[in-house]
């Protein structure tokens, strides 16, 4: 759906789509490849992954939260909503499958699997779906970044809106 936006307008609906796209992209791939090729020597790049797109998403929500009293504009409040739902979906995600990988892969030997199982159970059920989703995720963060860029709210956003509104 079109509407007539300023560039003001656009300029912030699109902050919180970038920021999802900075943690998905950047935090969840590249610092999860620089962690992985850093295993062996230093612990920083994995750890610092998960607080870092604590941060990110907390501040999507925050922001999101603080724009339904505040903001005037229904476009920015659609993107905005949308973007928090996804910060939300992607941090229930991202604290199952983090946790469930870390279990098994700090628990496995303690409930009697070898080391290779533990890891192989930590990849395949843990980390394979998270990535799987955070590609679904990335293309739909991207999408709504274009549509944000045309003028356009989502359905997705404006059924949240209006759920909203109704309540």
């Amino acid at each position: 759906m079109e509407h007539q936006v300023t560039q003001a307008e656009i300029s912030r609906a699109k902050i919180l789509h970038s920021v999802l796209l900075f943690d998905f992209i950047v935090v969840h791939v590249f610092v999860f490849v620089l962690s992985l090729s850093l295993i062996q020597t230093t612990l920083i790049p994995i750890t610092l992954m998960p607080i870092l797109s604590i941060i990110l998403l907390g501040n999507v929500i925050f922001k999101a939260n603080r724009a339904r009293t505040r903001e005037t504009s229904t476009f920015v409040l659609c993107h905005n909503l949308l973007a928090a739902k996804r910060a939300k979906l992607f941090f229930l995600l991202f604290f199952v499958t983090g946790t469930l990988t870390t279990l098994l892969v700090m628990g496995g030997p303690q409930l009697g699997m070898s080391k290779i199982t533990s890891w192989a159970l930590a990849v395949g059920i843990g980390q394979l779906p998270f990535m799987v989703a955070l590609l679904v995720l990335v293309v739909m963060e991207f999408d709504a970044e274009h549509q944000c860029k045309d003028g356009k709210i989502p359905a997705a956003a404006l059924a949240l809106h209006s759920a909203i509104a109704k309540a």
